[in-house]
């Protein structure tokens, strides 16, 4: 250090944290406490939002078992067919050019079906919870 020049040493470090809101432990217990509680219809509102979700539940695991059946098979025919690899596209094997662009369609399809549905899960809780 050159003569008059002095070294002055950093500010102290500060922790800065936000404040942590305050959680609520499932879903069930937000309708319970907005529901009156002396009402019996509030412990049948959070049996009828066990029940959706259970079911948006269902449905996410049998399209995603669904959806990996479906591209495992392709795949296994893919390979297992040997004119295909024999075939060209633009210079491409066709195999290729059907598992980079094949498997789309079949995205769009299972995606397609799986919104049909959990929509019309929906559509049913809110005909239970207004009939309830």
């Amino acid at each position: 250090m050159s003569p008059g020049v002095r070294e002055e040493s950093p500010p102290p470090r500060r922790r800065v944290t936000a404040r942590q809101a305050q959680r609520v432990s499932s879903p069930t217990v937000a309708i319970r406490k907005s529901a009156d509680t002396e009402s019996p219809t509030s412990d049948i509102g959070a049996i009828y939002l066990r029940t959706l979700f259970r079911a948006q539940l269902r449905l996410a695991i049998v399209c995603c078992v669904g959806f990996a059946l479906t591209v495992a098979t392709a795949a296994v025919i893919i390979a297992t067919v040997p004119t295909l690899h024999e075939t060209y596209v633009g210079g491409v094997p066709w195999s290729w050019v059907l598992q980079a662009y094949g498997m789309y369609p079949i995205v769009a399809l299972f995606a397609a079906l799986y919104v049909r549905a959990a929509t019309r899960n929906e559509k049913s809780y809110r005909l239970l919870e207004e009939s309830g």
